[in-house]
């Protein structure tokens, strides 16, 4: 039942984006773990919308980021790899968010409200490519892939806010970003906000408090006991802003998200996909379906599970739906006015080379959240990074690898993808393959190139065993 607060009697909605880091698909208690109980991050979930079928656009964590706040496929405008592990050949200026790309920051920036970001970039190192300079008025984090989570002697850590460099004494960096978004909470609490809330956890190194690990001293496996350490403090801090948020009366105002950026890293920090097949690198469904919810209460129904494929680039439209604006015609505005003369030359060409339109991919999904739209918000989802891609259409999905034939699961009977139908369904594979080639067809060239170290990585995480089953173990006392 749909509450009864209709979206036209809200103020403009404050929006805030949580993103935790290589978080396993099992490894929150609302996701099905008997041994991390994770109350806050299942309260949004339960006070709004849990979806089954959340994917993001990249199985890694910088182009995954970029498909979220741009709401377009990545691989559009060169971002299709990762930062960190680039060819030494490849020129640092072009290893960033393109300049010339609108944020979802940019669009709210525009829209009136005061936008901030707090914790990972991972980006782009150059000051071009900095938070700051992407939309956000406020930055306090770091703009690398990953950061220790103990400071300098264990009481200081080298953060930037705005574009200095600062100690920050703090005892755990987990807490101190979560800290820091109830400060920016507070601080803005008087107008609209947008808070881009990127935690590094529960990425490695596998670092927590000692009182975080103490529950789980009955796991035997070292870095799952370190992990479970490390989500103790990410589900806190989550709970701290969403007490922030109660005690100052925003919480009926304001939409939570909560994603993560890729599948779990199994096997480096620990985590558990279960029931899903793969990691972290792969396109299998261990790679790219992940925990995604959101709350925005008396605006959509509590408690709903949506079934539905949804992808992290539908967070940009329906942001901007609920802020009150149409996403792609503040795109093309934001476009003309920064960038006229290369508007003018993509206006002028009847079909505009790849890569050089501002098409959104992502949708709004607030009709389908609300029961205004029954229909499917995307028919057909895609994935590639270098020779590796996928597809999903309806229920199929086909994995095209360079080393072996295709890939093909039905992913709605066969959630672990354990049986390749590609041999039983030679029509079906053909299909898909041309329709990947044809999505391919408006996808710009790589600005720049994984080390080949990285693309065979990758390769290879197919050919390993993952569990389809959660650890065993007793349960951990709510915190």
């Amino acid at each position: 039942m749909l509450l009864s607060v209709p979206l036209q009697a809200q103020t403009k909605p404050n929006i805030i984006v949580i993103v935790s880091d290589d978080a396993g698909y099992g490894d929150f208690s609302i996701q099905g773990s008997e041994q991390f109980q994770t109350p806050n991050i299942d309260h949004i979930a339960r006070n709004g919308v849990r979806f089954t079928q959340g994917y993001v656009t990249a199985s890694v964590c910088s182009p995954s980021r970029a498909g979220l706040l741009t709401g377009r496929y990545q691989q559009r405008f060169g971002h299709e790899y990762n930062i960190g592990s680039h060819q030494p050949s490849d020129c640092p200026d072009f290893i960033g968010l393109r300049s010339d790309q609108i944020t979802l920051a940019d669009a709210l920036q525009s829209l009136g409200y005061h936008t901030g970001a707090v914790g990972k970039w991972h980006l782009g190192a150059l000051d071009k490519y900095d938070p700051l300079n992407r939309g956000f008025d406020e930055f306090f984090g770091f703009r690398g892939g990953s950061a220790h989570y103990f400071g300098q002697g264990k009481k200081y850590f080298n953060i930037e806010r705005q574009k200095d460099t600062v100690k920050v004494p703090v005892n755990y960096l987990t807490d101190a970003f979560g800290d820091e978004a109830c400060r920016f909470i507070m601080k803005n609490r008087k107008r609209p906000f947008f808070l881009y809330l990127a935690f590094n956890a529960v990425h490695t190194p596998m670092e927590a408090r000692e009182e975080d690990m103490a529950p789980f001293g009955y796991i035997t496996e070292k870095k799952r006991r370190i992990l479970g350490g490390m989500t103790v403090a990410l589900d806190r801090s989550v709970g701290n802003v969403l007490r922030t948020l109660q005690e100052n009366n925003l919480t009926g105002n304001t939409i939570v998200w909560f994603i993560n950026d890729n599948g779990g890293n199994v096997g480096l920090n620990g985590s558990c996909n279960a029931p899903l097949n793969g990691k972290k690198g792969t396109f299998l469904e261990g790679g790219i379906r992940v925990p995604f919810y959101i709350q925005w209460p008396g605006s959509i129904p509590r408690g709903t599970v949506y079934t539905k494929p949804v992808i992290s680039m539908d967070i940009f439209a329906t942001s901007i739906a609920a802020a009150g604006g149409n996403a792609q015609a503040l795109v093309n505005q934001l476009v003309q006015e920064r960038f006229q003369k290369v508007w003018e030359n993509v206006q002028k060409r009847k079909n505009p080379r790849a890569g050089e339109g501002w098409q959104l991919d992502g949708v709004n999904l607030l009709p389908y959240l609300t029961g205004k739209e029954s229909g499917i918000p995307h028919e057909k989802l895609y994935w590639r990074r270098a020779a590796a891609a996928a597809i999903r259409d309806g229920n199929w999905k086909l994995i095209r690898l360079p080393d072996r034939p295709p890939l093909l699961y039905n992913v709605e009977k066969d959630i672990s993808e354990q049986h390749n139908q590609a041999y039983e369904k030679p029509e079906m594979v053909r299909t898909l393959m041309k329709e990947l080639f044809q999505w391919e067809t408006g996808l710009a060239q790589p600005a720049w190139r994984t080390e080949p170290f990285w693309i065979r990585y990758n390769i290879n995480l197919y050919d390993k065993k993952y569990s389809l089953t959660q650890p065993e173990g007793k349960m951990v006392n709510d915190r």
